[in-house]
């Protein structure tokens, strides 16, 4: 069964954006992924990141989320990934102490019980001279831990225990990735129209649900149909590989402040 290769679901451009963004900022701070590391991805969603994560061939992948349904759906992808259904913030992880190399997570901080928790758990997690990449937006409607300054992020980093930092603020996508943005979001919504999928046009509710309902209507509507599962693998790859060419995004503006702005930052152990 092809699923059992393993598959990338149908979602929006914004996965690869994410993903890519938070590699490439481990990179621009001196750290590529090799075959010794042991990566956590943190709110892993429907695996998209854990599943590029393979192109580096690391000892181990694994991907946390609250969701059981979704992980249960991503046990069926393959084998290569360890999925488990874990809360950041309120499951044990006593037997994680020092155990990853490498964590990411991408659009979880704002939604957490309690950021702070999250930090010391990560740092917990970490092994001496581990690393973190972590990308999340700061918007009014989009989780409701929003930031009031940089300031905010600094102290909770030290609460944690981190030292060594380094934090950036986020505007957008460069053209050429806003171009291919909107090209695939409009093949994304074609093709739900095709499927008579509908789709939430607010923005992700507090629930662990919304994307995962969206996702899991269109994987059955496709799962049978083999060559186009194979196209938009392939376009998912394409994608992910065009953004490894050069930055993505761009930097906010001195000065320019930080609501609806995203937040991207590297700390190591």
């Amino acid at each position: 069964m092809l699923l059992e290769k393993y598959y990338y679901p149908p979602v929006n451009f914004h996965s690869v954006w994410f993903s890519e963004m938070m590699l490439r900022n481990l990179k621009l701070n001196g750290r590529s992924i090799n075959h010794n590391d042991v990566i956590l991805d943190i709110g892993c969603g429907l695996g998209n990141h854990c599943f590029s994560l393979l192109d580096y061939h690391p000892a181990e992948i694994q991907g946390y989320d609250i969701s059981k349904d979704t992980i249960e759906l991503l046990k069926t992808f393959g084998k290569n990934v360890k999925f488990s259904n874990i809360d950041i913030c309120k499951d044990d992880i006593t037997a994680l102490k020092e155990h990853f190399s490498v964590i990411f997570s991408s659009d979880v901080y704002e939604h957490v019980d309690d950021p702070q928790v999250m930090l010391n758990n990560i740092y917990f997690m970490l092994k001496p001279g581990g690393e973190v990449s972590i990308t999340f937006p700061n918007l009014d409607d989009h989780g409701h831990n929003q930031m009031k300054d940089v300031e905010e992020l600094i102290t909770r980093l030290k609460v944690a225990g981190f030292s060594k930092y380094k934090i950036v603020i986020v505007e957008g996508l460069t053209l050429p990735y806003r171009v291919l943005s909107k090209a695939y979001i409009f093949f994304q919504n074609l093709s739900d129209k095709f499927m008579g999928i509908k789709r939430n046009p607010n923005r992700m509710p507090e629930s662990d649900e919304f994307h995962e309902m969206y996702a899991f209507k269109k994987i059955n509507k496709i799962k049978d149909k083999t060559l186009l599962v194979r196209y938009i693998n392939l376009n998912y790859d394409v994608l992910k590989r065009l953004c490894r060419l050069s930055s993505i995004y761009k930097l906010a503006g001195t000065g320019s402040g930080i609501k609806n702005k995203r937040f991207l930052f590297w700390a190591v152990k």
